[in-house]
């Protein structure tokens, strides 16, 4: 076993992007999730009628200072009115105006209870006052404004049957109390002041319920909409992931026909006693390698990212894992690397594996610094011709917390936005490259948490008898 498990000098993660920051904040957009992320159907109900993006105040705070203001007034201005208007008892006048305004506060909280502290209220209010020839009763002016506010409120907090039956509570309990006899009302008063109040209170009921319908309807499309951009986002992730590889392939393939257009074209100078056929067949072979070359190069001009760089570096493989490993660690994260004895490097499988391990142990500096981590290679367990790759940190907790990360970091392999990733030059787009590149190859993958909180990430790629990695061992043994 080849082991690097040596840390070196911990060094600070790097400081996140502005699209991490927002990609942490309750309800942000990722990948592939369509999902909503609001708390209680309350919370998001409220969000959407009183929210405002640019306050930068939580909807409920905002609906709570509102709600808070109204009672005030409204309890300011009821209680001189009952008292001095409607002859109730000054300290009658405070207690009715307490329990009738307090259900507008009960109202964020329990829809149920505000309606039956209006209606205790009215019914008091009803029973202790009495109206002079021309006053509105029994629904004064301020009670027929508190429960508009009211039936509002609980409406967009999502107490709809409540709301409904305090709309009838609030007609049929006046209509009781103006059949009890020494309050001063006419009957013709009493049904105009009845009619008017049902019917204000109708008019803002309904509208209530059409602006929640109506938000229904737009978070209903807002979600799909959500939805659909995700697919999207993630299948051109997947194309974007395609193409890179398509480039790196081209890299691979135009140096095996490197390699086979010099060796065509070298072939009569190095062999002697060749006849005039076969040198016309390597003649033939050179320019057949010359030709693909060209090919895969226009080609490449297609897939090629016309703000990028050309890649000239060789591509990497197993051999280049020791000091990926050791750049890790130099950022703070312990990492034991086991490295099978005798895998030769070379081939698609072990370009991939670099790849897997290069994007898994770059989310662990990302999303679990200071993670311990292990990165195995080895042959396949099943007898097969290929590689079995793991890649699993323990759990990020402790880690996080002494690095200062919080709490809600995750592993290694888990798929982020690329626009809030500082990746390698080559590196994929979390699980969706490394799926790519298995699938490429025909192998499989899995990931996942682990029982210790962990997360790991497997990976079994297969060899082909043109691309096979095999150790000296094997090599002597088919010789």
């Amino acid at each position: 076993m080849v082991t690097a498990s040596r840390p070196g000098p911990p060094v600070p993660p790097p400081p996140p992007s502005p699209s991490d920051v927002a990609a942490a904040r309750p309800g942000a957009l990722r990948p592939g999730a369509g999902r909503s992320d609001a708390g209680s159907s309350d919370e998001a109900r409220s969000r959407g009628v009183f929210a405002g993006p640019s306050l930068g105040v939580e909807p409920k705070t905002v609906m709570w200072v509102l709600t808070v203001f109204v009672a005030v007034v409204l309890y300011a201005v009821s209680v001189p009115i009952d008292a001095a208007v409607y002859h109730v008892h000054v300290a009658a006048a405070f207690g009715i105006a307490l329990v009738q305004v307090g259900s507008l506060l009960l109202a964020m909280w329990n829809g149920w209870a505000a309606a039956a502290a209006f209606l205790a209220g009215q019914a008091a209010f009803g029973l202790l006052g009495s109206a002079d020839p021309g006053l509105p009763w029994p629904v004064t002016v301020p009670q027929l404004i508190l429960l508009c506010a009211v039936l509002a409120l609980m409406v967009l907090r999502g107490s709809k049957q409540a709301a409904v039956a305090l709309w009838l509570g609030a007609i049929v309990v006046p209509l009781v109390i103006a059949f009890v006899p020494g309050h001063g009302a006419t009957p013709d008063g009493v049904i105009a002041n009845l009619v008017t109040s049902g019917a204000v209170s109708a008019l803002v009921l309904g509208a209530a319920f059409a602006v929640t319908a109506g938000r229904a309807r737009l978070d209903a499309a807002l979600d799909e909409e959500r939805r659909s951009s995700a697919v999207e986002h993630e299948r051109r992730l997947i194309a974007e992931e395609r193409t890179r590889i398509a480039r790196e392939m081209h890299d691979v393939i135009a140096h095996g026909m490197s390699i086979i257009q010099v060796q065509a074209s070298s072939a009569p100078y190095r062999l002697t006693g060749l006849d005039e056929a076969a040198t016309a067949e390597f003649a033939e072979i050179a320019a057949s390698a010359r030709s693909a070359m060209a090919e895969m190069r226009a080609l490449l001009g297609v897939l090629r990212d016309p703000a990028g760089e050309p890649e000239t570096a060789p591509q990497p493989g197993l051999a280049e894992l020791p000091e990926l490993v050791a750049s890790v660690e130099r950022a703070g994260v312990p990492v034991s690397l086991e490295l099978a004895p005798g895998l030769l490097d070379g081939g698609p499988a072990a370009r991939a594996a670099y790849r897997i391990v290069q994007e898994s142990l770059s989310n662990v500096l990302r999303h679990a610094p200071g993670a311990a981590t292990l990165v195995s290679v080895d042959r396949a367990s099943d007898g097969r011709a290929g590689l079995e790759l793991v890649v699993r940190n323990a759990s990020s907790t402790d880690a996080a917390v002494d690095a200062g990360a919080g709490a809600g970091a995750t592993g290694a392999g888990e798929a982020v936005d690329p626009s809030a990733a500082r990746r390698e030059p080559g590196a994929g787009h979390g699980l969706i490259g490394m799926r790519e590149r298995v699938r490429m190859l025909g192998g499989r993958i899995e990931s996942g948490e682990t029982v210790d909180g962990g997360f790991e990430v497997r990976a079994t790629l297969p060899l082909t008898a043109d691309t096979d990695i095999r150790s000296a061992a094997d090599r002597s043994g088919d010789s």
